[in-house]
């Protein structure tokens, strides 16, 4: 019986290790094979290809642009010092007597134009211009979505830094010419918010007695005309 009892107790353990194997999940590989379409493959190359040039461009674009608005930036704070500390410095003179810093910073700004301008997306800002100068519409909202853009922002900052030191230079110019006093907090205001520095120096000009400054405009005999 002790024999019978172990051969009923094996023949037990392998019926239950055969019932598990039977309901066990069985796993299978499963190969997809993708299809093969001559016609999709040309066209996903050209896709690719299109997609390519866009993104290389902005990849190869967006340094330059950062490193012209890091000098748009700061190359004209060293020209403000020289009209701010030293007006009638000859070093001051032959640096800002002639035009040709405004226009090399201008050089760059263009460059920053073009460069965002042919990115993806670069005239997207185009459109919400049209919004922007349309009496129907919040001008300020326009203006809100486009500095939303990067490229945008990236243009406009050195456009107002550069404006802002041709109107610099053309007072200090016009206090050299006509001895005007006090520029410095003129000079400084335009600097940092623009047009208030104008105003300042027209004020500074009329308390002194010299008049409302012509910066540059010369009224002609009415016999010339």
């Amino acid at each position: 019986w002790r024999l019978v009892g172990v051969t009923h107790m094996r023949f037990s353990v392998l019926a239950l290790a055969a019932t598990a194997s039977a309901f066990a999940p069985v796993q299978t590989a499963l190969r997809v094979t993708p299809l093969h379409s001559p016609l999709r493959s040309e066209n996903d190359d050209s896709l690719n290809a299109h997609r390519a040039r866009p993104v290389a461009l902005t990849a190869a674009g967006a340094p330059v642009i950062d490193a012209l608005v890091s000098l748009d930036t700061f190359a004209p704070q060293f020209l403000w010092v020289l009209m701010v500390a030293a007006p009638r410095s000859s070093f001051t003179a032959r640096v800002m007597g002639p035009i040709a810093p405004v226009i090399a910073l201008s050089l760059a700004h263009l460059a920053i134009v073009l460069l965002a301008a042919s990115a993806p997306g670069g005239t997207e800002p185009v459109k919400i211009f049209a919004d922007v100068f349309d009496p129907a519409q919040n001008q300020l909202d326009g203006m809100v979505r486009l500095f939303e853009v990067r490229d945008f922002v990236a243009e406009e900052w050195p456009h107002v830094l550069i404006w802002d030191l041709f109107v610099g230079r053309a007072i200090w110019l016009d206090s050299l010419e006509r001895d005007v006093g006090f520029t410095w907090a003129a000079l400084l205001l335009t600097n940092g918010i623009g047009p208030p520095g104008l105003l300042l120096y027209v004020t500074i000009c009329l308390l002194s007695g010299r008049g409302v400054p012509s910066m540059g405009y010369r009224p002609r005999d009415r016999a010339e005309y």
